[in-house]
């Protein structure tokens, strides 16, 4: 059968409103909370994996606030995306605690219904399918939580590709609205190319790392070829396709 997820990424900066509310109210806390927090972009990209392991890709979408004119605007986006891909499963890196959080967050903000991947069902978490977070599963039931820079890393992926993807320079008055979105598109390429790593090690699909790598980054660049990080991917895949030693497919 068929494997069908949503990759999913947010990226958020502080309200200085809500932050500074807050700490009127409670003015000990020294750290701001997750619920001042405020979306300024979403990108998500469905990606299938049949039975012979190969990878078919579909839109890669991306949002800003600057573009949908609020945050508001901008989760309504989000949300239709998901549900015209109500069959995928969300995949995220962290998103358990931050992106689906503040997805939350904002749609009581905007009185917003949930698609059906981030709303609440009946029965035990663990069972719960509509979702995957990755660095929840590789930390699994022992203390570390590992970045995904570090995976990726041992993924083969360059460190000129990674430079600057834990902090990339939002400030609530300060926002590059083009680099942001292209900021967010990688980080879903990332979690992508960590998703094929773990269904490859967990036995889940029928392939292997390096040509499900090869397949997301032409797929990507078809699609962004005028990405700020295209040299850099054009020169990743070209090294995993002469690593192959043979021609590469997509699937459709």
């Amino acid at each position: 059968m068929t494997q069908k997820y949503l990759i999913l990424d947010t990226e958020s900066v502080f309200d200085l409103y809500l932050r500074e509310a807050y700490q009127c109210i409670e003015p000990a806390c020294e750290k701001a909370r997750i619920g001042c927090r405020s979306l300024v972009a979403v990108a998500m990209w469905p990606i299938e994996i049949d039975t012979m392991g190969r990878i078919s890709t579909g839109t890669l979408a991306s949002w800003s606030r600057d573009e949908c004119g609020s945050e508001a605007g901008l989760v309504k986006e989000a949300f239709a995306f998901m549900r015209q891909h109500d069959d995928h499963v969300i995949v995220t890196w962290g998103g358990l605690a931050t992106d689906c959080q503040v997805l939350q967050l904002a749609a009581m903000t905007a009185d917003l219904t949930l698609p059906r991947q981030l709303a609440e069902t009946p029965g035990p978490r663990w069972k719960d399918l509509r979702q995957i977070d990755l660095g929840l599963a590789l930390k699994g039931s022992g203390k570390t939580w590992h970045h995904m820079s570090e995976v990726l890393l041992r993924l083969g992926v360059p460190v000129v590709l990674l430079m600057g993807k834990a902090d990339p320079a939002v400030r609530p008055d300060d926002i590059d609205w083009v680099q942001i979105a292209q900021h967010c598109e990688m980080d879903v390429l990332f979690t992508a190319m960590a998703l094929i790593a773990w269904l490859r090690i967990q036995g889940m699909a029928p392939m292997h790392i390096p040509p499900g790598h090869l397949a997301l980054l032409e797929s990507f660049l078809r699609r962004r070829p005028n990405s700020m990080r295209e040299p850099i991917l054009r020169r990743l895949a070209d090294e995993l396709r002469a690593g192959l030693g043979c021609e590469f497919e997509l699937a459709a």
